[in-house]
């Protein structure tokens, strides 16, 4: 069996999904076909020996729709490029304010004496409100003209649709009133038979719904189209020469710009600080501190290294790292991701069942009511107009097919959104299911948490938490690592606004000492730890005020300030066992540790965490009562 997805254009409803499924699973030898009427996709699978894609091609162009091949590399960019849908938006505007100054004109008049021009007072001239009637109606009618070309052409072809039902009401209320004001010169009582505002006011109010439906799309288009965002579109390439090895190219340093599209395996690419990996591939050269909470949803880097994975999307926060590129285009991560959920979209849920059964014979359903009740109204002695009317009437009601329309589209949104924030959903019954789930396991950061790091506690050894912590913040102010960033605010919001302090010692007995790093001696280790020469002032005079002399004099002293893991302190042969109890503790809560020493001795600990978020209690008190 072979499985294949087609783009289907030219469909506007349930019945038009419905009757391409039809007509494709009367071909001998397919097993399954489905259509999703949100996406424009086909999924059918068929037997090889008895079908081929040219037969399915020509049993739906039959059925009077379009037919191509999904090509998830040049389709995708297609269908996500979204639309603002400015032109549409006019186009409703326009027919609303035509309709709406028709409905006022006709029905104002009818229910009293409403402030009109004398060329459409109803009783003084009749023809000429007639006549302004008929051009109103049909500007609403060459507005909202693709539904009589739709309607028309699937009617033909034996597929009625929505539109088929919106195209024969709009048309039969306007003939009958154009024939109906033909008459009115000699019968100017007829003014009061003309259905012109109903034509109008049910093709705009269709128009409008419409318009909504298509702004959905849209917003579940831009939610899959930030995922496909997360790989930027350019990439720095290693320019490689003909003899040399990659450590020798790499130390030469000439690199070039290309298109992410354009990268193959075994190009080798720059990653540097704040830039996004552009493929699937793994460290060959250099460290870096990545976010993958793209992919895992931790908000915590991870520290790579040479011969570690790198994942398309993620970003660097810190550090410089050269990639070899192993997969691109959709074999990469990220494009499964967005595969999987294109998939959920495109594939039913079960309930998808029951409209379709619905959807399959709503339309005839509707057209074969209307004509039965226009006849047995005419049976009955009804006049014309009144017997039109029902007969308008009904096919008009049943137009928007809610029921074929809301199942497909809630699963796309449903899906979509779940995108947009993190959520895969593997198919549309997985979104169905999960109405029926007692159970909800949270187990990642920035789930119940914010997804950025704070101080939770300080350990000091030699000198109090605030002093440490003073030290620590100036001297990470010059790294971008998250965690870096983190000690730096703690530093700049103060000691006593940090939450968990009571484990750091007392305050600071000395507030009026200053820190600042000694020009050129700070250094990094990317994802490791940094360090630098600190010099420790006394603070109640500002450096502007004091000549170079009383500046030196002003210094208490200059050490050496180490931050960073223990790997790190290792690598500078740094004991940390004095800590290790602490470290123990700390790490058995989650805590990410970061050391600090003075002159090679360990003087502390800071311990960080994901806090908590405000509305976690809240979320899970409402999943309780779900």
């Amino acid at each position: 069996m072979k499985e294949e997805v087609y783009k289907i254009s030219g469909m506007s409803c349930a019945a038009c999904s419905a009757a391409v499924e039809r007509v494709t699973r009367k071909l001998p030898g397919v097993e399954e076909s489905s259509v999703n009427l949100t996406t424009d996709k086909l999924n059918i699978r068929y037997d090889e020996a008895q079908v081929t894609p040219e037969m399915i091609a020509e049993k739906v162009q039959k059925a009077g729709f379009g037919i191509a091949p999904f090509v998830p590399e040049e389709n995708r960019a297609d269908y996500y490029a979204i639309d603002d849908g400015g032109r549409q938006r006019a186009r409703v505007v326009l027919a609303l304010i035509f309709a709406g100054v028709l409905l006022y004109v006709s029905m104002g008049q009818m229910m009293g004496r409403v402030p009109v021009p004398g060329f459409l007072d109803m009783w003084e001239n009749p023809m000429g409100l007639a006549l302004s009637e008929m051009v109103l109606a049909a500007l609403v009618m060459i507005i909202g003209h693709r539904y009589f070309v739709s309607g028309f052409k699937a009617l033909f072809h034996g597929n009625p649709n929505m539109d088929s039902l919106v195209a024969l009401g709009c048309s039969c209320s306007f003939i009958y009133s154009v024939v109906m004001t033909v008459q009115i010169p000699g019968r100017p009582e007829l003014v009061h038979q003309l259905y012109f505002e109903s034509a109008a006011v049910v093709l705009a109010l269709i128009q409008l719904g419409k318009y909504m439906e298509s702004r959905s799309k849209r917003k579940t288009k831009a939610a899959i189209e930030a995922l496909m965002q997360l790989v930027p579109p350019k990439a720095t390439v290693l320019v490689r020469s003909e003899s040399g090895s990659v450590e020798e190219d790499i130390a030469a340093g000439e690199t070039e710009e290309v298109e992410t599209v354009a990268l193959k395996p075994g190009d080798i690419v720059l990653v540097k600080t704040g830039d996004r990996i552009p493929a699937d591939g793994k460290a060959v050269f250099g460290n870096a501190g990545v976010d993958e909470s793209m992919l895992t949803g931790e908000s915590l880097p991870v520290e790579k290294a040479a011969g570690d994975a790198m994942t398309g999307g993620s970003i660097a926060v810190s550090g410089m790292v050269y990639i070899e590129i192993e997969k691109t285009g959709s074999d990469t991560v990220l494009s499964g991701i967005i595969a999987l959920v294109e998939e959920a979209q495109g594939h039913k849920a079960p309930i998808s069942r029951l409209a379709d059964k619905v959807a399959g014979v709503f339309v005839p359903a509707v057209m074969a009511i209307a004509v039965a009740a226009f006849v047995i109204w005419m049976i009955a002695g009804a006049e014309l107009a009144f017997a039109l009317k029902v007969f308008t009437g009904v096919l008009v009601v049943a137009c928007p097919c809610a029921l074929g329309l809301a199942t497909p589209t809630a699963v796309m949104v449903g899906t979509g959104v779940g995108a947009k924030h993190g959520i895969l959903l593997r198919s549309g019954e997985a979104l169905e299911n999960l109405g029926k789930a007692d159970t909800v396991v949270l187990d990642k950061t920035g789930t119940v948490t914010t997804g950025k790091p704070k101080i939770m506690e300080i350990v000091a050894l030699s000198s109090d938490a605030a002093q440490l912590l003073m030290k620590a913040a100036t001297l990470e102010r010059l790294s971008s690592h998250p965690l870096a960033r983190a000690i730096a605010e703690a530093g700049d919001a103060g000691f006593d606004s940090m939450v968990g302090n009571a484990r750091g010692g007392a305050r600071a007995d000395e507030p009026g000492k200053v820190y600042s790093v000694a020009e050129g001696s700070f250094e990094e280790a990317a994802g490791l730890g940094a360090c630098g020469k600190l010099i420790e002032r006394y603070g109640d005079l500002a450096d502007a005020d004091l000549a170079q002399g009383q500046l030196r004099r002003n210094e208490i002293r200059r050490f050496m300030l180490h931050i960073g893991s223990v790997k790190y302190m290792e690598s500078k042969g740094i004991d940390t066992s004095g800590l290790a109890a602490h470290a123990s503790r700390l790490a058995a809560q989650g805590a990410a540790l970061a050391y600090a020493a003075e002159d090679g001795v360990c003087v502390g600990l800071l311990a960080l965490s994901d806090e908590v978020r405000a509305s976690s209690r809240e979320a899970v008190g409402r999943l309780h009562e779900l």
